[in-house]
């Protein structure tokens, strides 16, 4: 009986180890499955294509062969063409835009020879504008009238406008980088209440503002609240004019030296006089305009001037039809011509002759291969 028993008891067991090693067994083989796939099994009915065969690899080139090759005999295509985009601006005598005139109107001129303008677009924009203020404490009797010149540029500001604030007095400082809330643009312009040195960078500050703006697209200015003087930039002038030069940003400087010096604040001499030339040729060659009011009332005027002529221009695009990469720089003229090509001539509603100004930057440095 005993052994009758303990046959028994081992044919249980050898039962319960066959039934509990079936599971373990079902398990090792779905982990198999998993770890010899290079990646997750296709769902069901997923077609998955198996290329027939291997494409061939590329045959590896003769050194050789390519070591005999001619620079100069092989040819390629590039796709970048030397677009020249020219803002254009024709005033009449109070200096406000005249509208109306078309692609026939205008002739541009590459160091004197005709160019076919490509592209043009005449039409009324938002403004893309910084404001650049002196702040300094050279002269603290300025710093009021600075400020006032600034704040009454608020006026002129419309809701799609971007405008950014930044002053400078030995180094620039960003206020307020673009925005279209004027509640911004005040708040910028609340911080300035105390200056921090008595030098006045003024090249500098404009160098790296027209370098900051320089892959803004579309009507872009700077406008410059300041005396015009420059002690400590790193640019000297001519730098400054090179860069004014090259740049396609209009710089439109509010001199506040011409108010200190009819007032007895400032003197008259060769200083005053050599920075009021300056801010008048660094705007000329961007394409903008220096303004000197002497009077307060002046300021909506000018500024009202400034917002109608950025909005309001002519976009005039061309590709020289000199191909040469030579880095030199390119004198512009931008002329009004009628069908015929002669001089345009406008006349007002009485018939009399009206005094058209075009206003446009001089020049472009071509691109250097």
């Amino acid at each position: 009986m005993k052994n009758v028993f303990t046959v028994r008891c081992r044919m249980v067991s050898l039962l319960v180890g066959v039934l509990l090693g079936l599971p373990m067994l079902a398990f090792a083989q779905q982990q198999g499955d998993q770890t010899t796939g290079s990646g997750p099994k296709p769902s069901v009915g997923e077609t998955v294509l198996v290329p027939k065969k291997t494409p061939p690899s590329q045959p590896k080139p003769d050194e050789k062969k390519l070591e005999k090759i001619n620079p100069n005999e092989v040819f390629t295509l590039s796709t970048t063409t030397n677009l020249v985009n020219v803002e254009v601006m024709v005033l009449d005598p109070n200096g406000y835009p005249i509208p109306n005139l078309g692609k026939v109107n205008f002739r541009v001129s590459d160091d004197g020879v005709p160019q076919t303008i490509s592209n043009f677009g005449p039409a009324e924009a938002p403004m893309t504008i910084c404001m650049l203020i002196e702040f300094s404490n050279k002269w603290w009797y300025a710093l009021y009238q600075t400020l006032r010149y600034a704040y009454d540029f608020l006026n002129v500001i419309q809701p799609k406008d971007w405008v950014a604030v930044m002053s400078f007095d030995m180094q620039q400082q960003i206020l307020q980088d673009f925005t279209q809330n004027r509640y911004e643009v005040t708040q910028a312009l609340d911080r300035l209440r105390v200056p921090g040195f008595s030098e006045i960078n003024l090249f500098d500050a404009l160098a790296f503002t027209i370098d900051r703006m320089k892959d803004i697209q579309g009507r872009k200015a700077i406008l410059v609240v300041c005396t015009g003087f420059d002690t400590f930039s790193k640019l000297i002038y001519g730098d400054m004019l090179k860069i004014a030069k090259a740049s396609d940003t209009a710089i439109y400087p509010i001199s506040i030296l011409e108010f200190m010096t009819v007032r007895g604040y400032a003197a008259e001499g060769v200083g005053s006089l050599q920075a009021r030339n300056q801010l008048e040729y660094i705007a000329r060659y961007s394409g903008g305009q220096a303004y000197f009011p002497r009077f307060e009332a002046e300021l909506s005027s000018i500024y009202q001037q400034i917002a109608e002529q950025l909005r309001r221009q002519y976009s005039l695009g061309f590709v020289p039809t000199n191909p040469s990469k030579d880095g030199k720089y390119h004198k512009l003229k931008v002329d009004l011509v009628d069908p015929q090509g002669n001089p345009l001539k406008m006349v007002d509603q009485k018939g009399k002759n009206v005094k058209y100004r075009v206003v446009a930057r001089e020049g472009y440095y071509a691109p250097k291969s």
